[in-house]
């Protein structure tokens, strides 16, 4: 007869210190995205995901069932889930949750169906699976686990060999998927995963937290939901960003964390993103000032946040027939979104994609029963998807990849139809549109046999690297050539907030010349790191 081995205290431990070995090892994640582009953020979602799912499992009450403890860490991963991998770690736990459920302690067996479980409800979450992705690495480990358990072995040898089979399989990835091999890197989800199994071996074994250098991990942000007319100590949500060629983010968040709560920190090149809760945004701009100049700064009051959503629920403002809820990054772009009719635009696209919670307060603080959502970025489609189970309100996804086909959609708005008749004329306005995005490599790769370096500037249409070179207008010269059809008329170009209107303008002059069939558009759009987001049709 198997000894009953894990219960809900040891189960903590292990997410505990899943989380801390995700910590030290999510940029290394991050630099795994197949293109070289800085928006490879899978490990930063996977540790946000991970992170919400260890506070909530802190939260309940009952730590010591296993089965209390899961559905709390599951939970947790589902409202603050980010971008793709986050939706997908959220699946694994939720499955690991559902065969986990009402058991207060479980065999080593029972542990290794958990795993099992978690992959078939992940994978269902799935339109497409894939081979060579986490999906991959997360069956092959669960079924070694499955085998492991059949033999009777204790759950220590059994996560042993649970992660060798990870570490097998993710060392054969590039195998399966030619993109990954040409770019010679692993899956990123992949390694994400082992190294959260990695963490709960650890956990298991001895229940320390490996040591984590300075600099190299992100406080766990604390979420803080305003209900009804209740006034919080940190009224005001400061949200922005540092520019910066060198950022010390660990002196960064001490400097901050006596100033409120809630507090998030997190670097990428030349950038800091800051997000805090506090009782003077002033002092926060202050503190950040010292670290470099700031950008996208957004105060937001969130007594008077809370108190639209009392009265909305209370019936007090009369329901529009539906809303339009826009994701984008650059203050240009967002005020884009708002002026053509977006009733809420949540931060977030290349770099931070939004989480479950977010989209989901934004979809119950606005005032209409119907709901569309625009993602306007293929990592955010499936966090919208998964949003609209969570609500009672009626929530439609419009399909909008690329920040050029959401503002197309916005363009097809119009009060005259209804929700439904506007979400098919949005979704077929998408196609209508092709995307351009100039950027840069965040590492040296392989393109089409040829060696793109590290710095240089890379032009993106459809998500494929089609032009690079040294220069951004040389560049964008060159997608465009790539882009443009004899049948197409207009050409917007959005420049980015490392662009000034005047080189902008300049480079607007030179294409105008080379193409002249097309008539060109300029807007600022503000976006970080992308130089500049061209919009053909």
């Amino acid at each position: 007869m198997e000894t009953e081995v894990l219960n809900g205290q040891i189960f903590k431990k292990m997410l505990d210190t899943g989380l801390s070995y995700l910590a030290v090892r999510y940029k290394d994640v991050d630099q795994l995205n197949v293109f070289p582009v800085p928006d490879g953020d899978t490990g930063t979602n996977m540790y946000l995901t991970m992170a919400s799912a260890v506070q909530e499992a802190g939260n309940t009450r009952n730590q010591s069932s296993i089965g209390t403890v899961a559905e709390a860490a599951a939970r947790g991963a589902l409202m603050g889930a980010r971008g793709n991998s986050g939706v997908i770690l959220s699946q694994l736990l939720r499955g690991m949750a559902h065969r986990l459920k009402n058991m207060d302690r479980v065999s080593a067996k029972v542990f290794a169906q958990a795993m099992d479980e978690g992959v078939k409800v992940a994978v269902k979450a799935i339109m497409r699976p894939v081979e060579g992705t986490i999906l991959t690495v997360a069956r092959d480990s669960a079924r070694e686990a499955l085998n492991a358990a059949g033999k009777n072995l204790p759950i220590a040898e059994i996560l042993k060999k649970t992660c060798r089979a990870a570490e097998k399989t993710l060392n054969r990835t590039p195998e399966m998927l030619p993109v990954l091999r040409e770019a010679g890197v692993v899956d990123a989800g992949g390694m994400g995963w082992l190294i959260i199994l990695q963490g709960f071996r650890a956990g298991l074994q001895n229940g320390r937290v490996p040591e984590i250098k300075a600099g190299e991990t992100e406080k766990v942000p604390e979420i803080r939901i305003p209900k009804g007319k209740e006034k919080l100590k940190y009224p005001y949500c400061t949200e922005l960003l540092i520019k910066s060629d060198r950022i010390d983010t660990l002196e960064l968040k001490e400097n901050l964390e006596k100033l409120g709560d809630s507090l998030m920190v997190v670097g990428a090149e030349g950038l800091a993103r800051v997000h805090i809760h506090s009782d003077h945004p002033g002092s926060v701009l202050e503190a950040c000032l010292r670290f470099g100049p700031l950008t996208q700064v957004k105060v937001t009051n969130m007594n008077e946040q809370a108190q639209e959503a009392a009265d909305s629920r209370a019936g007090e403002a009369a329901p529009k027939p539906y809303a339009i809820i826009s994701v984008a990054n650059g203050e240009g772009l967002q005020k884009m979104m708002e002026s053509l009719g977006a009733d809420r635009v949540i931060t977030g696209g290349q770099t931070m994609n939004p989480s479950t919670r977010e989209l989901l307060e934004a979809i119950e603080e606005v005032k209409a029963d119907t709901v569309i959502i625009l993602p306007n970025n293929g990592n955010i489609l499936m966090t919208a998807n998964q949003v609209a189970e969570l609500t009672s309100k009626k929530v439609k996804v419009v399909p909008s990849r690329t920040i050029p086909q959401g503002l197309a959609a916005m363009l097809a708005a119009s009060p005259s139809v209804s929700a439904d008749k506007l979400a098919a004329k949005m979704e077929e306005s998408l196609s209508r549109v092709k995307t351009g995005e100039v950027t840069f490599a965040v590492r040296d790769t392989t393109i089409d046999g040829q060696k793109v370096k590290k710095g240089a500037i890379i032009g993106l249409f459809d998500d494929r690297i089609v032009k690079w070179g040294d220069e951004a207008d040389d560049v964008v010269i060159g997608l465009l050539e790539k882009m443009a059809a004899p049948e197409d008329e207009l050409c917007a170009v959005y420049y980015g907030e490392m662009i000034s209107r005047e080189e902008a303008a300049r480079l607007v002059s030179i294409l105008e010349k080379s193409f002249s069939e097309l008539e060109f558009e300029l807007y600022s759009g503000g976006q970080p790191l992308y130089y500049y987001i061209l919009s053909v049709e």
